[in-house]
């Protein structure tokens, strides 16, 4: 016999009841305010078979909604539920949850996407998600290459727009969207000379200890434009903002596509390369669990196993001793 569904203290038997009654919990009651309506319409537009399917069909709509607010996407199913926007929620929206978790996720979506869309070019069903489908980080040589484009823009917004994208991915690992609203005034520098950048606007935020290497450029972005992001100014009103600015940047043809994704991993395999405590690893990222992380290992170079041996060995030289 299927287990009872019990909300608000009563038994729910059908659909309709429990796609009014959900309420989810990893969600802000703000945010719940918001995407409530647009999530209950494409839940009850799928036709779920039971509430159980229905609950767990508004709970995965539900993150999808609050991710693509912290992405600036419209709550447009023909824009949301999308293959491509499916798959970019799969592999960079999901950091918390668990590689099976994820796989059913983007499956579920999916299917809801097939059923509530008209426009969409969904196509069959996809090969299983992989752990190493993630932004790839780019290398020291391609790093060079991309501060070296940035100083031959055939243009000022250009220049701006390519060194501002390289300052706040390489230098502080901002998320693609945090890249629209961080401006020179969120660039501080500590008592000790640490500069510090401090995300506001966005949905996790937190202050990002800037590395050294990049410490000089971000100031000078900061320097001249206080009040506006630091990779420039767009018209354009629609969900691709930082992909339209991105795109006007000159990049030279053996150099790979610029994406923010791959700059955030290239700084996250920086920090994790230079051993920096994985706490402060997740905090200064917004990261809740260390699942992109561990997908960043293969892009970490070994130690040869002598000295790998010897750095184990040397982490405790001796025990603990009581207090005396």
């Amino acid at each position: 016999m299927p287990r009872k569904l019990v909300m608000g203290g009563a038994v729910v038997t059908d659909v309709p009841t429990a796609v009014a009654l959900y309420a989810p919990k990893k969600v802000t009651a703000a945010t719940w305010t918001l995407i409530a309506p647009f999530v209950r319409a494409c839940v009850t537009d799928s036709q779920p078979v039971s509430p159980w399917a229905a609950i767990r069909r508004m709970s995965t709509v539900a993150r999808f909604c609050d991710w693509a607010l912290e992405e600036y996407l419209p709550l447009d199913r023909e824009v949301l539920f999308t293959p491509d926007t499916v798959e970019r929620y799969a592999l960079t929206g999901m950091e918390d949850l668990r590689l099976t978790s994820r796989r059913t996720h983007r499956s579920d979506l999916s299917g809801i996407g097939r059923a509530i869309t008209r426009r969409a070019p969904w196509l069959p069903q996809r090969a299983a998600l992989s752990r190493n489908r993630l932004a790839t980080p780019y290398t020291p040589g391609q790093v060079a290459g991309y501060l070296n484009a940035a100083r031959q823009q055939s243009t000022p917004a250009r220049t701006r727009t390519a060194f501002g994208l390289l300052a706040g991915g390489l230098g502080a690992g901002l998320m693609p969207g945090e890249h629209l609203i961080i401006t020179g005034r969120a660039v501080t520098r500590t008592g000790d000379g640490t500069t510090v950048l401090t995300v506001t606007g966005g949905t996790k935020p937190r202050p990002i200890p800037v590395l050294a290497a990049y410490a000089p450029l971000m100031h000078t972005l900061a320097g001249r434009h206080p009040d506006e992001p630091l990779i420039g100014v767009s018209n354009d009103a629609s969900k691709n903002r930082l992909s339209h600015l991105i795109s006007h940047v000159e990049i030279p043809r053996p150099l790979p596509p610029l994406t923010a994704s791959s700059l955030r991993n290239t700084w996250l395999v920086t920090l994790l390369a230079a051993a920096v405590p994985l706490p402060e690893v997740l905090a200064a990222a917004g990261l809740a669990s260390t699942g992109t992380l561990i997908d960043l290992l293969p892009h970490l170079s070994r130690l040869t196993e002598a000295d790998a041996h010897r750095t184990i060995a040397q982490a405790l030289t001796a025990p603990p001793r009581a207090a005396g």
